[in-house]
């Protein structure tokens, strides 16, 4: 009897570079390499542009947990996963809760009859914190796509909306991650120093926008010309890392990896910063199926798609993959939310220059990082271009 393919949705955060050979890696380390892989990719197509990465790994460990054969090696020469891969992203998850700053939820939606197997389900369970919940699709195909959008919409205070625009009938099962973060500045901007200063979109455009201004002791260095200053937010733990490349180099971050960022993070020291950060409100949605396909994860997107973990019902293949962000930084604080969905169809450095004072103006285009600490994880990276 020929094998059923069918539709499942999964609901995470990004892409990745293949390296053409298995290797373990932590979930953060996953998480970083990752993030500089995929903003590299997502930066060609856009100006500006904002993601979690720390949504995606999550949310495709969990698509991993019922990958097999071929298909489970791909993903693990891309994204360095392994068999510890689960109980490295339930650390970071329970780690990150004590934050009280930045919240993740996870939940399985299935078609109502599908049947998971006992392992994929206790994976998701021990490691996840994941809940399993069985919808109509086929018959209530709106109000199932209603319930997911709620959900997402409420694990992310109402920033990420209609995440899902439409849903097929035809589909089995939807694997959502939703990201929220919430904190204030360690050291509040004053919003009478808030001013309109010109912004250098390029050398043809500049525009006026709010500029948000302080002159205090932060964590700074250079790099190569590149500036990196260290805004913390309350309790010191987390913090946006603000990357300002030189103006006769402002692609110079390019060419920066996950290892590179480690190093200049870890050789930052206080300096008395002159700081420029505009005021600014960021929204995308990504379609990512073809970012993954050309990264290196391209067997789970076929017809030889080897989930057999997840179901012994139907044969499952990846379809779509849809993120959306949300960020909004203002002079209390950064507010930023996360969610990817993902479908599966029926087959058919240098040392920095020691200064006492330092300036750091973001007047042109800048990269930013949400960071923690604690565990060395990128949580958001962005680009603000305006």
């Amino acid at each position: 009897m020929p094998l059923k393919f069918v539709k499942v949705i999964l609901i995470l955060s990004l892409v990745f570079a293949f390296s053409g050979q298995a290797f373990a890696l932590s979930a953060s380390d996953s998480i970083n390499n990752f993030a500089f892989n995929a903003g590299r990719i997502i930066g060609k197509d856009s100006g500006s542009y904002f993601f979690s990465p720390y949504s995606i790994i999550s949310a495709f460990g969990m698509a991993y947990a019922g990958s097999a054969g071929d298909t489970a090696r791909e993903i693990e020469c891309v994204l360095g996963f392994d068999s510890g891969t689960h109980e490295s992203i339930h650390e970071l998850i329970e780690s990150l809760d004590d934050t009280r700053f930045i919240t993740s939820a996870n939940r399985v939606w299935l078609r109502n009859g599908l049947t998971l197997k006992d392992t994929y389900r206790n994976i998701l369970a021990l490691n996840y914190g994941n809940t399993v919940k069985e919808l109509d699709i086929r018959n209530k195909t709106e109000a199932s796509r209603k319930a997911i959008n709620d959900w997402v919409s409420r694990k992310t205070k109402n920033k990420i909306q209609n995440l899902l625009a439409q849903l097929d009938p035809e589909t089995q099962m939807i694997i959502t991650n939703a990201v929220y973060f919430n904190a204030e500045w360690e050291h509040k901007f004053e919003k009478d120093d808030t001013t309109l200063k010109p912004f250098h979109v390029n050398d043809r455009q500049t525009i006026d926008v709010q500029m948000m201004i302080q002159n205090r002791d932060f964590d700074y260095g250079e790099f190569d010309g590149i500036k990196i200053v260290r805004l913390p937010y309350n309790g010191y733990r987390l913090s946006m890392i603000a990357v300002l490349p030189p103006k006769e180099n402002p692609n110079a971050i390019d060419s920066v990896d996950a290892e590179t960022f480690k190093h200049w993070i870890d050789s930052l020291r206080e300096y008395s910063v002159d700081l420029w950060l505009p005021k600014f409100k960021t929204e995308k949605k990504y379609q990512l199926a073809d970012l993954f396909k050309a990264m290196g994860v391209s067997l789970a997107f076929s017809n030889n798609a080897d989930f057999s973990g997840i179901t012994d019902d139907e044969k499952l293949k990846i379809d779509a993959v849809i993120h959306q962000s949300f960020i909004d930084v203002d002079e209390e604080k950064t507010e930023a939310a996360a969610a990817t969905a993902i479908t599966m169809v029926r087959a058919t450095a240098m040392r920095p220059i020691q200064k006492p004072k330092a300036e750091f103006h973001a007047d042109r285009p800048f990269t930013y990082f949400i960071y923690d600490r604690k565990t060395g994880t990128i949580l958001f990276m962005g680009r603000q271009t305006f």
